[in-house]
């Protein structure tokens, strides 16, 4: 019998939807529909939860990452590295302050940016360097600041996929100079479409709450202080959140179960391997990565088929961005200068993970892996 198996899901019990009927309620009968008391309070409990002092609620990861840019003053003739193995947003921020994004490789056990092509791709010109916790997967924040501090660079923390992510007991999203999270649908805590910005400059946080309300630094007929955005977060996607981020703990509890599980059952295929998590580290697992070997009797598309007709949805993360149509157009870019991440976005498979997934679900998994490789 064939089992559905989706690659992710968000997870709303009754009572989450309850509770959330209840506030949308409130917030309508209000008539205070953005910006208002539930996002602050947003705000304040993920600033707590992470163990910053600020948080600022956008529209969007990609919005938070654009504000923190512009509240840094990164613009014209600056570079930034950024790792090809990402969403095509850390990058293309890059390009909405006029700046020049700099790409580089990946490492190739732990998926996520090379250490040593970081200081390959440093010019007079770089500006900062854009760390992706890619999968949940911390990156080595303290090599990473140490390469920082020798030339002088600020450090921006994609967390897009590191709600939780602890790199020596610390959680990601405190780092550097800001962080920037994601709460879209397949993350690990959603308000349905949102961002978050967190940092510990007061500063710099004032200005991000400027730049994501049109350059106000109030509502209603203010003057405009700077050019600004429409990344304000509305109220109801707040309320989401603050549901969804009471549950945080408990689904970072078992996705790791459940990668733990994963992590025991592949050690027995050959074929595949796991992305690497230092012991010292707590990955969140937004994603369980897993890289074909060239021992595989089978192509990495071929399984991915396979494994869907057996109803285990399964996605290929990223594609490297320097192989992407826009970026082979505006940079001329040519195919093995970034020979890592080109074979991991060959080779690379996103087994099924979420919040109240079963370790039912991932023996069944487990199961039709084996039958690629016909063990079974």
């Amino acid at each position: 019998m064939i089992k559905k198996i989706p690659f992710s899901r968000p997870c709303f019990s009754n009572k989450d939807l309850d509770e959330i009927n209840l506030k949308i309620r409130e917030i309508l009968k209000s008539g205070w529909l953005t910006s208002g008391p539930f996002v602050r309070q947003l705000e304040e409990r993920f600033a707590e939860f992470i163990g910053v002092d600020y948080a600022v609620a956008l529209n969007s990861c990609t919005a938070a990452l654009h504000s923190i840019l512009l509240a840094l003053e990164i613009g014209n003739g600056d570079e930034v590295i950024v790792p090809t193995n990402t969403f095509v947003a850390t990058a293309n921020v890059v390009l909405y302050v006029s700046a020049r994004p700099v790409l580089a490789d990946s490492d190739p056990e732990t998926f996520n940016i090379s250490l040593k092509d970081i200081e390959n791709k440093i010019s007079k010109k770089t500006k900062a360097i854009i760390v992706v916790h890619l999968g949940g997967n911390p990156c080595d924040m303290d090599e990473i600041h140490a390469i920082a501090e020798a030339y002088d660079l600020m450090v921006i923390e994609d967390c897009a996929h590191a709600h939780g992510a602890k790199y020596r007991g610390r959680n990601c999203g405190t780092f550097g100079s800001a962080a920037a999270f994601s709460f879209y649908p397949n993350k690990l805590m959603t308000t349905g479409e949102g961002g978050l910005v967190t940092a510990n400059d007061r500063e710099l946080t004032d200005k991000i709450r400027i730049i994501r309300n049109h350059g106000r630094a109030a509502f209603g007929p203010s003057e405009i202080v700077d050019l600004g955005f429409n990344y304000r977060m509305p109220e109801i996607n707040a309320a989401v959140g603050l549901s969804q981020l009471e549950h945080l703990n408990k689904w970072l509890e078992n996705r790791n179960l459940i990668a733990k599980f994963y992590d025991e059952e592949l050690s027995r295929i050959d074929w595949l391997t796991p992305q690497k998590v230092n012991r010292e580290n707590f990955s969140s697992y937004y994603a369980y990565i897993v890289k074909l070997e060239d021992n595989a009797r089978i192509k990495r598309d071929e399984a991915m088929l396979k494994l869907k007709e057996n109803g285990v949805e399964t996605s290929i993360l990223y594609h490297p961005i320097h192989l992407q149509p826009l970026y082979l157009k505006l940079f001329r870019f040519n195919r093995g200068i970034l020979p890592v991440a080109e074979r991991l976005g060959e080779k690379t498979i996103a087994l099924p993970i979420y919040n109240d997934m079963s370790i039912e679900d991932a023996r069944y998994v487990i199961k039709m892996i084996k039958q690629l490789s016909g063990e079974l």
